[in-house]
């Protein structure tokens, strides 16, 4: 009897694990692939069989990072959900791997910029669209006590104008049909009071980005699909009074820290910049997501213009499932360009960290490790060591690789 797919797929890792000289890693107890996951992301989910190579101690490193999947809430990390963020605990011991100045071209929510700050590490993050450059900079945000009271009393000051909103108000008429369909009326009255009571507060505009989506119809940040929900008047004004608190408090932990974190609104493939010690970030993992398109309800509440991201975004999924061999050829040449950015930004004898995923389109794997390794190599970096782990994929509903590699830039 021949091998079964299963079998085959086994088999075949196996070979390519000997071919690359990886090291497999013991696979830890935890839920099989394909077990309820809830809304979980798949960076939450625990990972299954691991590979290294490289330097061991590096490498081993490197597993851990990959490895954790507890939610954490320690400085501002809890404050504001965004897709595929890396984990606090893995962004605070990749950091520890390296020395100076951070950069992190995929800043994302600001993960690595927030451990850097708690490090006393400068640190610089940039990202292409306007919602987690907004987010990145509330989290990184230093306060004292007098600015956080502001925020709290004006936070209850929008919540009190929001229970009072009609929910008779209708939306405008160039509201977007997906952002109609996403509210119930009611839900929809109330938002817009807080939006306008608000008004260009930095701080309250992360707020309510944070909330847009779970007062929303949808069933998740990653996923449009639309739910019944009973939401009763009232709940989001409470909610946005509620998370303003919250992240009063989040805030004042990281008061003391002496060391700012900067964000800039940039494309990875264009940064023009120098000194940095290290690099450490996490780019989109090819044919994933579609990181602007997700971001629509959070656009149209806060007044945002990102529509430039649409057409810039690396690896995006829409673009995979448009063409996969010009799609596949295009995030070839956006990872070079970016990596050749990174490089330059390094001082001599600085370290790139990566973090990246397999891609999943149609049923067919998109290795994600090669182009990034190869792109880094082709630079003269030299590569130091790797981490892979097998993860569930809750979104995409599928097995993938993950992968941490580490390579240094010839002094």
């Amino acid at each position: 009897m021949g091998e079964s797919r299963k079998q085959k797929a086994a088999r075949l890792e196996r070979e390519t694990a000997d071919l690359l000289g990886l090291t497999p890693i013991a696979k830890p107890s935890g839920p099989k692939a394909g077990d309820a996951a809830g809304n979980r992301t798949a960076r939450q989910v625990p990972a299954g069989e691991g590979q290294r190579a490289g330097d061991k101690d590096t490498a081993k490193l490197l597993e851990t990072a990959l490895r954790y999947s507890e939610r954490e809430e320690r400085y501002t990390h809890g404050f504001h959900s965004y897709p595929a963020a890396l984990h606090p605990d893995a962004a605070r011991d990749l950091l520890a791997l390296g020395e100076g100045k951070v950069l992190d071209p995929f800043c994302g929510g600001g993960t690595v910029l927030v451990e850097a700050m708690a490090a006393g590490r400068e640190a610089l993050g940039c990202d292409l669209g306007a919602i987690p450059c907004l987010v990145a900079r509330a989290r990184t945000t230093r306060t004292d006590e007098a600015a956080r009271t502001v925020m709290r009393t004006a936070a209850r000051a929008a919540a009190e104008v929001a229970l009072k909103a009609s929910s008779t108000q209708v939306l405008p008429e160039d509201a977007p049909p997906e952002v109609r369909r996403a509210y119930l009326p009611h839900v929809a009255a109330e938002l817009h009071a807080l939006r306008t009571a608000i008004g260009n507060d930095p701080l309250l505009r992360a707020v309510l980005s944070a909330i847009v989506v779970k007062v929303s119809r949808r069933s998740s940040d990653t996923h449009q699909v639309l739910v019944d929900e009973d939401r009763p008047s009232g709940t989001t004004a409470t909610l946005f009074h509620k998370k303003a608190r919250e992240f009063a408090r989040m805030l004042e932990t990281v008061e003391g820290y002496t060391t700012p974190a900067r964000v800039h609104r940039e494309d990875a493939r264009e940064v023009r910049l120098d000194g940095y010690g290290m690099v450490v970030t996490s780019p989109p993992y090819p044919g994933v997501y579609d990181y602007a398109p997700i971001q629509s309800l959070r656009r149209y509440w806060l007044g945002l213009d990102d529509v430039s991201t649409l057409h810039k975004e690396i690896g995006s999924r829409r673009a995979f499932r448009a063409g996969r061999a010009e799609a596949l050829a295009e995030w070839r040449n956006d990872t070079a360009k970016w990596i050749r950015a990174s490089h330059k930004a390094l001082a001599p004898g600085g370290r790139l960290i990566i973090v990246v995923g397999d891609g999943q389109v149609g049923g067919k794997r998109i290795d994600a490790w090669t182009v990034h390794d190869e792109a880094a190599r082709a630079l003269g970096m030299r590569w130091v060591a790797r981490a892979s782990v097998e993860r569930w994929d809750p979104g995409m509903e599928a097995v993938r690789w993950e992968h941490a590699g580490l390579w240094e830039k010839p002094l």
